[in-house]
């Protein structure tokens, strides 16, 4: 067998290409919204009923990233991207050519489990490929992907909506998925080499997640991370009702207002990127807590009070999301570096499915709410802000005291 090779040794990975891959995955979560109306009365159904699209992809993405991280530890990276990444063209095209709601929802679970494949495996060659500091930085460009694609992607999905129809949002998805396999294909080389690879079956799988779940620190990490993201999900659901409904925003410039929030999310990742070689990583994630408990606490506050409106709420919003930004980074890197290399593809996948998971309750929560103001919406954010910030404490500050 040969030597386990070491960070100088294993092959690189243009982060360029990495983000692209983030982008692919995070795109077809939202691109569509815009068209929810017209796909309805195009596919003859009920709104509620074309709604389910949304979690349909959400829980497939987040259940199908316990099985692929681990199988890329055991085969290697490279070879699971490229498939993933073929699936998930595939069930893009599939969705435009949807004749009906249930060919439609099939299309998005096949979708997302080719999105998932990207996610996962990019934060895995992270893992392979940098350790420390370096890592963090590298998983704060992943995050500025992570965060802005979903809030930008509506933007042009409108665009996409008004000049072309519904099905156009899902073939620019398939043509972008099209462009990252080509690029993997050519520019990836496999950063998981043969002596590093574990094969697992599926008892020792089992054993794996087990074994990661009974990791308090790591554990930590992962739920200070989801429950983090969990507070922009709920925005994300809970914002076309708060600010079109009740507050009269025009739909068109609902993305405006949605971007705002993701660019602050940018500035937060890209000063943790900038900070991580002279702050420690735990440092960041407790200013990144106050910074979105703080911000959410206010947003909610100003709902309470009848104060809430658009521009007032954006300057909590910006807080809150400068603080995700300085914990989403940290605790992924966090808990990554808390297990052992052989088994970085398991924890970003169980990593992934804690964030995915957190996000798609969150948004089942604001969909089972009658929501009169902000303030449902502000305050199961800071509900679940707060959550992180006592995983964080409990399983991580608390567990790393000597």
């Amino acid at each position: 067998m040969a030597a386990p090779a070491t960070l100088a040794t294993r092959p690189t990975a243009p982060m360029s290409l990495l983000v692209s891959m983030m982008v692919a995955s995070q795109v077809a979560i939202t691109i569509f919204l815009p068209s929810l109306p017209s796909m309805a009365e195009d596919l003859g159904t009920s709104q509620a009923a074309v709604q389910i699209i949304i979690p349909a992809y959400l829980g497939a993405f987040a259940l199908a990233q316990l099985v692929i991280g681990p199988l890329s530890d055991a085969v290697g990276r490279r070879g699971p991207l490229l498939i993933g990444l073929a699936v998930f063209t595939a069930a893009s095209v599939a969705c435009a050519l949807a004749p009906n709601i249930t060919f439609l929802v099939v299309a998005r679970i096949f979708q997302a489990i080719g999105g998932c494949v990207s996610i996962v495996i990019a934060r895995a060659i992270i893992r392979d490929t940098t350790d420390g500091a370096a890592s963090t930085k590298a998983m704060a460009y992943l995050g500025m992907a992570l965060g802005v694609t979903p809030a930008v992607a509506p933007l042009i999905g409108g665009q996409l909506e008004v000049a072309f129809g519904w099905q156009s949002s899902f073939l620019a998805t398939a043509i972008f998925g099209a462009g990252v396999t080509f690029a993997s294909f050519f520019k990836l080389q496999e950063t998981l080499l043969p002596g590093d690879r574990v094969t697992t079956r599926t008892i020792d799988l089992a054993r794996t997640y087990v074994r990661l779940v009974r990791m308090p620190i790591f554990v930590g990490y992962a739920l200070n991370l989801g429950f983090t993201g969990a507070a922009f999900q709920a925005f994300i659901a809970g914002a076309p009702v708060a600010f079109i409904v009740i507050m009269g925003v025009p739909p068109q410039a609902l993305g405006y207002y949605i971007v705002s929030v993701a660019l602050a999310y940018v500035v937060g990742n890209y000063a943790s990127s900038q900070l991580s070689f002279k702050v420690d990583r735990n440092t960041m994630i407790w200013i990144g807590c106050s910074l979105t408990i703080g911000g959410t606490g206010i947003s909610a506050l100003l709902a309470l009070t009848g104060l809430a409106t658009p521009i007032n709420l954006m300057i909590p919003l910006t807080i809150y999301s400068i603080g995700s930004g300085f914990v989403a980074p940290n605790a992924l890197s966090g808990g990554l570096v808390a297990v052992e290399p052989a088994n970085a593809g398991a924890a970003a996948a169980l990593s992934g499915f804690a964030q995915m998971g957190c996000g798609f309750i969150s948004t089942l929560i604001i969909a089972g709410l009658v929501q009169t103001s902000f303030l449902q919406v502000g305050a199961l954010m800071t509900a679940s802000v707060t959550i992180s910030w006592l995983f964080f404490v409990v399983l991580v500050v608390r567990r790393g005291r000597p």
